[in-house]
């Protein structure tokens, strides 16, 4: 997400103030480090930024560079903590130093920018521990930055990604998580629908932030508008075009999984296997239960893949919903083999891990005996 607005400030940098984007040997070197990371070329990407570091210690851009670096390559964070450390002080760092250049010019789009991203990282990283409340003092610092953007999509379609997302998730999010919405007089009222639109729009008009409109088209449809076969559209392009980035790679056997098309998702269930990882092993191991279940109607073979898959760790934001896909597996073949124990056993914990929207369709249904 981060890794397209910065390139979209480097297409904007002729109207900017600050002095690191406007040095033809910063946006060139910013713009190879990016290009790593998006590959997952950890050890040139790091290079990269500790040279604008050094060069430029008084600019937020690199310490919000490393940051991201680290969120990538230290994933998921919770399991190392040195780096995780390391990724809030250089976030910290980076609004520090971006909120110098807003107190020095308020209209200053770059330090906008960098004082909603680094703040941005910060409530995601809180919203991940389930500190609610941390989660709501960075949202509601970074709201005077946010609403620049919110103001300027008809001069600038690339705003169309944050304003967009802005629109939908602060609906969408407080739905899910009902402890926020006490708070949510402090924000200008969002829109679902205009959101959706909006981020539709941004991946036919925008440049720099068409991949993750495509990704966030692809993940809202899914997990919000329980919609994973209109998904599978905004992803196919994303894992065309970057094979080997890990959470496209991820998305892609999910929805095609979700969408019954099993012996396509094959190839990409092998892959997540590959990487030797184990929240990625636990993911590929759901929707292996999911095909034996599903397509191929081995109840016992499911069930294998289903408690292998929740032997493993989970990931807050990125696999999280599939453990609670591996739960409601074995909760429909506990009901099918009449079995009530193990049905309410599992009815009940997959409750602690779904927010699709299909999910929860399911475990409503399953609650009722159907």
């Amino acid at each position: 997400m981060i890794r397209a607005l910065l390139l979209f400030l480097l297409f904007l940098s002729s109207t900017l103030k600050a002095q690191l984007l406007q040095d033809p040997t910063a946006k060139a070197q910013i713009t190879a480090g990016l290009t790593n990371l998006y590959q997952y070329d950890f050890k040139e990407s790091t290079i990269i930024f500790n040279n604008l570091k050094a060069k430029y210690p008084r600019h937020p851009a690199p310490y919000l560079l490393l940051a991201m670096q680290w969120e990538q390559q230290y994933f998921p964070l919770k399991d190392h903590p040195a780096q995780g450390k390391n990724y809030l002080a250089h976030l910290e760092k980076a609004f520090e130093l971006g909120k110098e250049m807003a107190d020095r010019d308020e209209n200053d789009l770059e330090a906008s920018f960098f004082c909603t991203a680094s703040l941005g990282f910060l409530a995601a990283y809180e919203a991940d521990q389930h500190n609610f409340m941390r989660v709501v003092s960075y949202a509601k610092q970074a709201y005077s930055f946010l609403k620049i953007g919110l103001k300027n999509t008809d001069k600038q379609p690339e705003f169309l990604y944050s304003t967009g997302m802005y629109n939908y998730y602060s609906v969408a999010y407080p739905e899910l998580h009902p402890v926020l919405k006490p708070f949510m007089f402090l924000f200008q009222e969002g829109n679902k629908r205009l959101g959706l639109t909006q981020l539709e729009a941004g991946t036919r008009k925008t440049t720099f932030v068409k991949n993750e409109c495509l990704f966030y088209m692809g993940y809202v449809q899914n997990k919000y508008e329980g919609n994973p076969l209109r998904a599978l559209a905004y992803n196919q392009i994303l894992s065309d075009n970057f094979p080997n980035n890990h959470w496209y790679l991820l998305q892609r056997a999910e929805l095609l999984t979700l969408t019954g098309k099993f012996e396509e998702a094959e190839p990409f269930i092998e892959k997540m296997e590959a990487l030797k990882t184990p929240y990625y092993t636990g993911a590929a191991y759901t929707l292996r239960g999911m095909r034996e279940e599903v397509e191929r109607k081995d109840l016992n073979k499911a069930e294998s893949w289903y408690l292998k898959s929740i032997a493993f760790p989970f990931e807050e934001r990125l696999t999280k919903d599939i453990r609670g896909l591996a739960y409601l597996g074995l909760t429909r073949i506990a009901y099918r083999e009449k079995k009530p124990h193990l049905f309410k056993k599992y009815l009940r914990i997959s409750e602690d891990f779904i927010e699709y929207k299909n999910s929860l369709i399911e475990h409503k249904r399953l609650s009722h005996g159907k």
